[in-house]
């Protein structure tokens, strides 16, 4: 027994991570009842290691190289009904799988033709959760952590030629929670050297109650080459949800003119800390950053962020929502202002509040001033609408701030 954990540890430890050999090789360790393990290696520069304890468990391995470059997998499966699956094709893929609890299933796909790295790890502790990683060619890395029971995570990571670097992060805490992660990244054209790029996308997801729905999409794609030329702005998403039945979607995406990529970047946070909230925030081209924090029950709070692709101008959006059953909606646009600022703060304490706040620069003159909007609502039943457009060096500011019952404030400047 000592000598099989010797040359586990070995194999694990040498054999995966080596690339001077162009064999295939593999190491499998059962301990338990009805442990199934398959793999199949073609090509070389293949390695993977199994090892599985407890009763019922099912690991499936197939690698496949092209060229000199190299596959590594391990799973390791403590516990009984257990599904670990991992699919290399190409090379530079490396990916783990630690399953330990009862009837998990992680399926891990990676396809590469590049010479970059893609990385791919999950991990759960608890009884009856999913993990799915998809990834294509290279530079995406994926982590999920299930730590608890029936929770689902599907990770979906796209790259391409000239194309940024795809990062998300996933951490279930609870039960029933889901999680979606959906980012794709890459340069225009064939990626030659006028091409423009693809940017960088970020995105970390924790979930800590039940029943929690998270979604992410992310999209860095480069456009147009030379004159034509504009490159993916960077997007970075955080979502926190510490309730039940809480639902974030956050959409990030854009470009910005010139080739190179990350020029901008899309900025979200949602924070939901109670029961059926849910939050809204779409970003689109760059200088756009926006928080979300809902602490209550049955909040909506929907944010749309959008700024010209060839401008400096910038929009910021706050929502915090405190009580039951509010409802926030912000919507900032600037068009073509060449150095413009909306900025917005909804805040409101109390019940069935609400609060529409709309700000834009629609036109085609510069504009000079901002539009700056505030809103502050404490008590019930209270309803602000705020409009503001400008444009000719002309600059809206706006403060609403009702504290009491059955209040209603709307605002409309030009």
């Amino acid at each position: 027994m000592k000598y099989l954990t010797t040359l586990a540890v070995l194999l694990a430890t040498t054999s995966l991570a080596s690339a001077a050999s162009q064999d295939n090789e593999s190491f499998i360790l059962q301990a338990g009842k009805k442990n199934t393990a398959l793999v199949a290696q073609k090509n070389g520069d293949n390695g993977q290691a199994t090892l599985q304890f407890g009763k019922g468990n099912q690991a499936i391995t197939a690698q496949k190289t092209s060229g000199t470059d190299t596959n590594s997998s391990g799973t390791l499966q403590i516990g009984n009904n257990n599904t670990a699956i991992a699919a290399q094709a190409g090379g530079n893929n490396a990916q783990g799988t630690l399953q330990v609890g009862n009837n998990n299933t992680a399926l891990t796909v990676q396809a590469n033709t590049s010479a970059d790295l893609n990385k791919s790890g999950s991990v759960q502790l608890g009884n009856g959760n999913t993990s799915v990683a998809v990834q294509s060619q290279g530079d995406n890395t994926q982590n999920t952590i299930q730590l608890d029971n029936k929770n689902a995570a599907l990770t979906v990571q796209a790259n391409g030629a000239k194309g940024g670097n795809n990062n998300s992060a996933t951490i279930e805490a609870g039960v029933n929670n889901a999680a979606v992660t959906l980012q794709a990244t890459t340069g225009a054209g064939t990626g030659a050297a006028k091409d423009a790029a693809g940017g960088d996308n970020n995105s970390a997801t924790l979930q800590f109650g039940r029943n929690n729905v998270a979604v992410t999409a992310q999209d860095s794609t480069g456009t147009g080459s030379g004159a034509n030329a504009a490159g993916g702005v960077e997007n970075a998403a955080a979502t926190l949800q510490v309730g039940k039945k809480d639902v974030a979607v956050t959409a990030q995406g854009g470009a910005r003119s010139g080739k190179a990529a990350d020029q901008t970047s899309n900025d979200s946070f949602t924070g939901q800390f109670g029961n059926g909230d849910t939050a809204v925030a779409a970003q689109k081209n760059g200088n756009n950053d926006q928080a979300t924090v809902q602490v209550g029950n049955n909040n909506t709070a929907l944010t749309a962020q959008k700024t010209a692709d060839a401008r400096t101008g910038t929009n910021g959006s706050l929502t915090l929502q405190v009580g039951n059953g509010n409802l926030a909606l912000a919507r900032q646009t600037i068009a073509n202002p060449s150095n413009a600022t909306n900025g917005s703060l909804l805040a409101q304490i109390g019940k069935n509040n609400t609060a529409l706040a709309s700000q834009g620069e629609t036109g085609l003159q510069k504009m000079i001033g901002a539009n700056l909007q505030a809103t502050v609502q404490v008590g019930n039943d209270n309803t602000s609408i705020t409009t503001q457009t400008a444009s000719a060096s002309v600059s809206n500011t706006s403060v609403t701030a009702q504290f009491g019952s059955h209040n209603v404030a709307i605002t409309s400047q030009h």
